[in-house]
């Protein structure tokens, strides 16, 4: 009962009418449209089409580009708001390399809206595109001269200039002036590029648009280019995979929690948050055997491939007698011949990631007519018979096209373990021991003990050194992988003066010589357990974008704060800078780092990528509304700060938020938010 009144209590505080953003009735049908083209599959990696009828009516779009993978997602009528409101609909799902941007026309005319402020919508999308997709680059088209709006010609040809001069300071936006090439020698509009409505353009129009926009378009990727493919990395089921499948005959036995689907375990993963869970018995005259697919079982082509890559663990040591075997499987059901995994691997260590490389040329030399263009499946198999059950787990699957090599800063393997503490306290095996807290200078070394080529500077001192009272007993995410003599202590800093110590407002460190064209991720520990304040540390990491992640170290003994998936910046650097958080209630606001795992990856993973949510948030009168959610919420701005936190209760919480464009982060996913 007092549970309920509880309940009731807060929901009274929250709830107030629905109400959603206005115009977005206007294009429900367009909407819909969009979804049931993609029925069939998204496309990506796409030069996008965003914007209003302009480009809605360009009819012949796709047929005068065809050396760019062109997708329009315009829809008539729109202002620019309305492209920020269906930022999830019409750009985020299709991770494009491009988006050529046209609005303008319908924001300017017969509105009050200023230039400045029609610029200030178009800086939201493009930090909002840069944001969610940091390689993506940017077009944006000037408002072209429809004589039928000449009313809005000095506002039109305001806006022209202000998104000029805002392209030409990032190397990412461009900007193409249209409107010129569309006028008489007398300066007036040329009425023979437009159609009888004097707004929208005739054929004649869209050719000179076609000419003019050509040398600006990213041309597409060559479809038989060899590149690295993903078999897996991460699965969209907590318990199973698919596509898979295990087929296991008595007496031997291969444990699943669905029918002929390998099981998923999120207890253990490499990267990510779930592995492939292979628990396995090879018993007297039975078999068994287990094959994982790419997404939809397509086909896929390794034959200019160099090596399989996976990751293998196991919480107990594995003996190499007790490893399967591994081949290919093409679509026409052939198979290659079955190489012994123990062939590429001396065991497994106990509760150790181990990286295993299979050269391709291996199946090659064995089973030269495979169908190595048309492959379907890898399958591990039952090799020797086994005197216990063995219970592997195997992460990130990914056939290289070229040698990953041992050295994470270059060839995206092996992961970096940090331990921030005192001199007394560190850990042992192929961790970095960075005890200096004012001056290290230090190269990092991987989990397989090789040099990275990756230098950790501090730049900003940790001025007042160790802090021993972190947990020596971690449990949950935290102990899978932190050991205790990493979590036991940290550097600290704090905020406000300390006594008579002066204030260090922040700790900071930079990672340098990093491979500008991977990704980095970051598990960040720090613990504080005897205090009972909230010491909240918000972790800033910089490279080619910003991403924040907090972690409350006081009573923490299991969790870490997350950073996914970032780029270095054009140096190859990434910066983390230590502070307290917005929740820190401490007078002298204390901040912690304790230990850190670095992931270096070929691709976006992991929690902090941005995606196109399965839910969308509205504003309203101080409340913000995700329909059916309940849990913690997290607000930015489009400079990667956080400006908000809240609890949402039954689909609504009430936080106050200036007008703006904000991204919100959920336990479901990420999504945008307008307030207006």
């Amino acid at each position: 009962m007092k549970r309920q009144i509880l309940l009731i209590a807060l929901f009274s505080m929250c709830v107030v009418a629905n109400a959603q953003y206005p115009r977005a009735s206007l294009w429900t049908a367009d909407m819909s449209g969009f979804a049931a083209q993609d029925a069939n599959g998204v496309k990506k990696d796409v030069v996008l089409f965003a914007g209003s009828s302009t480009f809605t009516m360009w009819s012949s779009l796709k047929t005068d580009f065809p050396n760019s993978k062109v997708l329009n997602r315009a829809f008539g009528g729109s202002m620019m708001t309305d492209l920020l409101y269906f930022f999830n609909q019409v750009v985020a799902p299709y991770s494009p390399r491009q988006v050529v941007l046209y609005e303008g026309d319908n924001d300017l005319y017969g509105t009050t809206k200023t230039p400045e402020q029609f610029m200030d919508d178009v800086i939201a999308m493009t930090r909002l595109i840069n944001i969610y997709y940091p390689n993506a680059k940017i077009l944006l088209v000037s408002i072209k001269p429809s004589p039928s709006r000449a009313s809005a010609f000095a506002k039109y040809q305001s806006a022209n200039l202000l998104m000029k001069n805002y392209a030409d300071k990032f190397d990412y936006i461009d900007y193409v002036d249209t409107w010129t090439p569309m006028l008489k020698q007398d300066g007036t509009p040329n009425e023979t590029l437009f159609g009888s409505d004097m707004l929208h353009m005739n054929a004649s129009g869209y050719a000179l648009w076609k000419s003019i926009l050509e040398p600006l378009l990213l041309t597409a990727l060559p479809e038989t280019e060899a590149k690295d493919i993903i078999l897996f990395d991460e699965s969209s089921n907590a318990t199973y995979h698919e596509p898979s499948w295990v087929n296991a005959t008595a007496p031997s036995t291969f444990t699943t929690a669905k029918d002929e689907k390998i099981s998923c375990d999120s207890a253990h993963h490499h990267a990510g948050a779930t592995s492939l869970k292979l628990a396995y018995q090879g018993i007297g005259v039975g078999n068994w055997k287990a094959c994982v697919a790419a997404k939809d079982w397509a086909a896929f082509d390794v034959s200019g491939l160099k090596e399989l890559e996976m990751y293998v663990y196991s919480d107990n040591k594995v003996d190499s007698i007790n490893l399967p075997y591994v081949y290919l499987e093409s679509y026409s059901s052939t198979t290659t011949a079955k190489l012994r995994l123990s062939n590429y691997i001396n065991g497994i260590s106990a509760a150790t990631w181990t990286k295993v490389v299979i050269p391709i040329q291996d199946w090659k030399a064995k089973s030269p007519s495979f169908a190595y263009n048309n492959v379907k499946s890898v399958f591990f198999s039952q090799m020797n018979l086994n005197t216990a059950p063995i219970v592997i787990y195997v992460d990130d699957i990914i056939f290289r096209l070229q040698s990953g090599g041992s050295n994470p800063g270059t060839g995206n393997s092996g992961n970096i373990f940090v331990d921030f503490g005192s001199p007394s306290n560190s850990t042992d095996g192929n961790w970095n021991n960075i005890t200096d807290h004012q001056g290290a200078n230090v190269e990092l070394i991987d989990d397989q003990g090789a040099k990275t080529g990756i230098t950790l500077t501090i730049t900003d001192p940790f001025y007042n050194g160790y802090n021993t009272s972190g947990t020596t007993a971690p449990t949950g995410d935290a102990a899978a992988i932190f050991p205790s003599t990493a979590t036991s202590d940290n550097f600290f800093g704090h905020g406000n003066a300390w006594s008579t110590t002066a204030a260090n407002p922040e700790g900071i460190f930079t990672l340098s010589g990093l491979d500008k064209t991977k990704y980095y991720s970051f598990k960040i520990f720090g613990s504080r357990p005897s205090a009972s304040d909230d010491r909240e540390t918000l972790y800033t990491a910089t490279g080619a974008g910003t991403k924040t992640a907090t972690l409350n170290a006081s009573t923490n003994v299991s969790s870490f704060a997350n950073i996914d998936s970032l780029l270095p910046d054009n140096s190859g650097v990434i910066t983390i800078k230590c502070s307290a958080g917005v929740n820190n209630t401490t007078a002298e606001k204390f901040y912690y780092i304790g230990a850190m795992k670095i992931t270096v990856v070929g691709n976006q993973t992991g929690v902090n990528l941005p995606k196109a949510a399965a839910f969308s948030a509205y504003y309203s009168n101080g409340v913000i509304k995700i329909p059916e959610y309940t849990g913690k919420l997290t607000i930015y701005n489009l400079g990667g700060t956080i400006v908000a936190q809240g609890q949402a209760l039954f689909g609504q919480c009430q936080l106050n938020l200036p007008k703006g464009t904000y991204i919100i982060k959920s336990t479901i996913g990420n999504t945008s938010l307008l307030v207006y």
